[in-house]
């Protein structure tokens, strides 16, 4: 049985009534599933509104290894291609990223870095919101045929705005932003983003391995993600993790 993907207008009531950005990002990953994409890249920028971290980056879909270097080495700093998709306006591929923009010698790195990875190719744009809340949105097909319309590209552009735009909505109140983890929480986030296993990491804060597996799965559920990888990026993008390099072992056990 074939199910039909849901329409645009369908997608937009659905944004209008989700009430978590847990439900908000499983919605959207889900419509632009249904169009052929594999990846998705969110870096949402600060702008005059309530406290946002400058980097708040959220992402699915992406191979572990890449998600875990670009963490680690800090690849945020250098990637050209979200600050590339605000200065252009439009939609473009991140493998046209070189022929549109002149390139320092750490952004060529990381695009010779990112063809390494062998993820394959995406669309890059810039979406807006209010206050100067802005964000960066990839879509990766990693290594299908990309063969989309004019009028395709449109539409998941404005499926990403409508997220936009309701992200804004939900974190508006600084508190949720927050998302209301315990000081012990923080600090056991800080260590998953530094690649620590919870029973390292009940060494190190003289608690029971047993304390560990329960914070982490409060902490989880308060970020409404579902692993450590996913945790450490919504930590450190958020600015709940207070950490200068999260080291390349994210995710280990």
């Amino acid at each position: 049985m074939v199910v039909q993907a849901a329409s645009l207008d369908t997608f937009a009531q659905s944004c209008a009534q989700v009430s978590t950005l847990a439900e908000l990002w499983r919605l959207t990953y889900g419509y632009v599933s249904d169009r052929g994409v594999t990846m998705v890249s969110y870096h949402a920028d600060q702008g005059q509104g309530p406290v946002l971290s400058p980097d708040q980056i959220s992402a699915q879909g992406f191979p572990q290894d890449w998600v875990c270097h670009y963490i680690g080495a800090q690849l945020v700093d250098v990637d050209p291609i979200p600050d590339l998709a605000q200065r252009m306006g439009r939609p473009f591929f991140w493998s046209e990223t070189a022929t549109l923009t002149r390139l320092s010698d750490a952004e060529a790195d990381f695009l010779r870095q990112l063809s390494e990875a062998d993820i394959g190719d995406g669309l890059a744009f810039h979406v807006t919101g209010p206050n100067m809340r802005n964000a960066y949105v990839g879509l990766g097909f990693g290594h299908k045929e990309i063969d989309l319309a004019p009028s395709q590209i449109f539409e998941l552009r404005c499926a990403a705005q409508i997220a936009h735009l309701r992200f804004c909505d939900l974190t508006f109140d600084r508190r949720m932003v927050e998302t209301g983890l315990t000081p012990r929480e923080r600090e056991v986030l800080g260590w998953i983003a530094q690649g620590k296993s919870n029973a390292v990491i009940a060494q190190i804060l003289g608690i029971s391995r047993h304390t560990v597996d329960t914070l982490t799965r409060r902490i989880f559920e308060k970020l409404g993600v579902n692993d450590r990888i996913t945790a450490a990026i919504q930590g450190i993008g958020s600015g709940l993790v207070r950490t200068s390099r999260a080291r390349s072992a994210i995710g280990g056990r």
